[in-house]
C-alpha cells in the first residue's frame, strides 16, 4: 500500500501501489482504467541493478477500484509508453504516443 504517482496532464496524483501483474491476467478484468506510471526505475529481481526511465518514459499502469494501481508486466518486463511534445507537471516530456 505504498504510494505511487499517476502522470496526468497537469499533475502527479497519488494512489496506493498494489504490485504489478501481468497483462494476459489483467486483460480478463473488466472495466479497468489504463493510467500511466511516474516510476524512476524497475528491476526484476533484488539483486539486479535498477533500469532507470528517462524524462517521457512512464510505466504502464491499471487503476483497478477504490484508488488502487498495479503496473502491467509482459513477462518480466514493464510496458512502458514513451511520450513527447509538452512538458508534464514535473517539466518532462508528455504528449503524443511515439510508442
Amino acid at each position: 500500500m505504498e504510494t505511487v504517482g499517476i502522470v496526468t496532464e497537469d499533475n502527479i496524483e497519488l494512489s496506493h501501489w498494489l504490485g504489478v501483474a501481468d497483462r494476459r491476467i489483467l486483460r480478463l478484468v473488466l472495466e479497468l482504467k489504463s493510467v500511466l506510471l511516474d516510476i524512476e526505475a524497475w528491476r526484476t529481481m533484488i539483486l539486479e541493478p535498477y533500469k532507470r526511465l528517462g524524462p517521457g518514459v512512464y510505466m504502464v499502469g491499471a487503476f483497478i477500484g477504490h484508488d488502487r494501481i498495479v503496473g502491467v508486466v509482459e513477462g518480466r518486463q514493464p510496458m512502458v509508453r514513451v511520450f513527447s511534445s509538452k512538458p508534464d507537471a514535473l517539466g518532462r516530456s508528455f504528449g503524443q504516443d511515439t510508442e
